[in-house]
């Protein structure tokens, strides 16, 4: 089962043993020699902050917004892009392609903008975006400015709230 998909532990089980302040899990009690009362609850696993409970990991984002709405969807996503940032207003429920809209820039881009890149046969740029977890050509320009600039556009149509236009805080994903 994907830590996505996995059921809560019930709310009342939660806030015996955690507190939630300010983006941060804080242990209430001792629970072993890694859990201790007043400390901060979980450990980096990865891309993300995780939580053992009764021996099954939970990200800490998923916990947190669970014991502040009641509700945990399958899919939360980071406005900022900070995978760390796990304050309530940070947080909001997507779909898994709305989750994907907001992805920064990846570490292999060579343009310095996300969805462009050299075309070496015709010699232009070349604009794509993902929609619905498919690639989409939006086509060539002559100028890495109005590849840019035509994809910013249309992220800001396409994803909405959730478009990411990759330099919004340098944040970037792998």
């Amino acid at each position: 089962m994907s830590l996505k998909a996995k059921p809560m532990p019930s709310l009342d089980y939660l806030n015996s043993i955690l507190e939630f302040k300010d983006g941060f899990l804080y242990n209430k009690i001792t629970r072993n020699s890694r859990a201790v009362k007043g400390q901060l609850a979980g450990a980096v696993s990865g891309k993300y902050r995780l939580i053992c409970l009764h021996g099954e990991p939970f990200l800490v984002h998923r916990i947190a917004y669970y014991m502040v709405n009641g509700i945990c969807p399958e899919y939360l996503d980071h406005i900022n892009g900070n995978r760390f940032d796990n304050r309530i207003e940070n947080l909001r429920p997507a779909t898994r392609s709305e989750n994907a809209c907001n992805i920064g820039l990846k570490r292999t881009n060579t343009s310095g903008v996300k969805g462009l890149s050299w075309a070496k046969k015709p010699q232009k740029w070349l604009a794509c975006i993902k929609l619905n977890g498919k690639n989409k050509n939006l086509g060539y320009f002559e100028s890495k400015e109005l590849g840019a600039e035509f994809l910013e556009l249309a992220r800001e149509l396409l994803h909405g709230n959730y478009a990411n236009h990759g330099y919004k805080e340098n944040v970037f994903c792998q």
